[in-house]
Parts: structure tokens; C-alpha cells; sequence
């Protein structure tokens, strides 16, 4: 049974999961295909950089012109109609459910009100859909994590500046645990903690068993460090 490890001590992003995945070896050239035949992107792709001296990968992405608003019925209409595994649909589903729960229980509206402004459709459609998409290629079973720091500062959103954690990460953060760190940044977005909640993680300090593969991701934020 093949267990991912996700050490998140310098945070979690959408975009870092999904190219640390294609750093442990996943193919995005299919899953990209789809999103571009839909009209979704121009452009997706993993590519290698250096950071602090380091080489990782780093998730690039153009989106297509002109995307409209989208509510949770339509987000879940665009990925039941890409050919996907049931696997990866079902997976899909109920994580983009827990992010409209979520966003919801924040601004107090029912979770069909709530359209996806903060997080960027296209990003997170792109983001949630390509990691189970990945996780399935790769054969992971299991998805275990480091504990998550706590990071403070502010963020400027629709509704104006709001402290961090954003409140929809911090809605997806609860029952998990974390620890104080000196970051003044965003370095857990909503995707991020999204994908956390969603694969059912169990959290440790550390992995346990045989380590057959490694990976480092960047985060488009270029203070950031990376995702192991």
C-alpha cells in the first residue's frame, strides 16, 4: 500500500500538492488535455525551478479568457462532464461540497449561494480535480501529513482585509493539529486546507516505512518555501 507523506511545516497550497504529485512522477499531460478541450486553460503544465538554492517544481497555469461567476452546481457540472474516473469524481464531489459547506458557514448563506470569488474557480477546479486525478495515477492509498503551522497577518479579499488564516481556511483547519510558527503570510490557502480535510489525512510528526520517492514543490508566492 503506497503511502504519500506530505510535510507541510512551511504551509500548503492547491498548486504545490498537485506539482509536488507530478514531482513524485504523475503525468499532467491528460489531465491538462481535458481542462484545455473544456475551454478552461490556455496553459498547464509542472515545470522544474530553484529556489533558496534548492531545484522543485512549480505548477504554471493560464487561464481562458472571459470566466464566468460560478456557483457550487456549476463547478460540479464542469467536472462530472470531463472524462474522469468515478474514483476521482466521487472524490472530487464531496471535496467541492465541503468547500461550498465551508464558505457558507463563513458568510452565513446556504452552501448553493455561495459562488467562488476568494478561491478562483478555474484554480480550484484545476487544483482539486488534477491532485485526485494524480493520487489515482500514482497508486497512493493513503495520505498522511506533518502538523500544520499556524501563520498570522492579513489578507485583502472581496469582503475587504481579513486576518489570516482566511476564514475559510481556518473553517477547514479546525480539528486539525497545528503549531506556532513566525510566518506573517498566507501559506495555507483554502485549497490547500481543502485537499488536507478531504483525503481524510491522519497527522504525524514524521513518516514511518520505506522511503521509495521524494519530491519538493514551490508555491507561487515567491517568500514561500516548499512542500516535501
Amino acid at each position: 500500500m503506497k503511502t504519500l507523506y506530505v510535510d507541510c511545516r512551511h504551509g500548503i497550497s492547491g498548486d504545490m500538492f498537485l506539482a509536488g504529485l507530478v514531482g513524485l512522477g504523475a503525468d499532467l499531460a491528460p489531465f491538462a488535455a481535458m481542462l484545455k478541450e473544456a475551454g478552461l486553460v490556455r496553459e498547464m503544465r509542472v515545470e522544474t525551478c530553484e529556489r533558496d538554492g534548492f531545484s522543485g517544481h512549480r505548477l504554471i497555469m493560464e487561464e481562458a479568457d472571459a470566466q464566468p461567476l460560478r456557483h457550487l452546481e456549476d463547478i460540479l457540472n464542469i467536472a462530472r462532464a470531463l472524462p474522469l474516473s468515478e474514483r476521482v469524481w466521487f472524490n472530487a464531489r464531496r471535496a467541492f461540497v465541503r468547500l461550498a459547506e465551508a464558505e457558507a458557514a463563513v458568510h452565513g448563506v446556504s452552501r448553493e449561494e455561495v459562488h467562488f470569488h476568494e478561491v478562483g474557480a478555474v484554480d480550484t477546479l484545476a487544483d482539486v480535480l488534477g491532485a485526485f486525478f494524480c493520487l489515482e495515477q500514482l497508486g497512493v492509498a493513503r495520505v498522511v501529513s506533518s502538523p500544520l503551522p499556524w501563520f498570522s497577518g492579513t489578507v485583502n479579499i472581496a469582503h475587504g482585509e481579513t486576518p489570516l488564516p482566511a476564514p475559510a481556511t481556518l473553517e477547514l483547519m479546525q480539528g486539525k493539529p497545528v503549531f506556532p510558527s513566525e510566518y506573517t503570510w498566507e501559506i495555507i490557502t483554502p485549497t490547500g486546507a481543502l485537499l488536507l480535510d478531504s483525503l481524510d489525512v491522519s497527522f504525524q510528526n514524521g513518516p514511518c516505512g520505506i522511503l521509495r520517492r521524494k519530491a519538493l514543490s514551490f508555491g507561487n508566492n515567491p517568500t514561500g518555501r516548499g512542500l516535501r
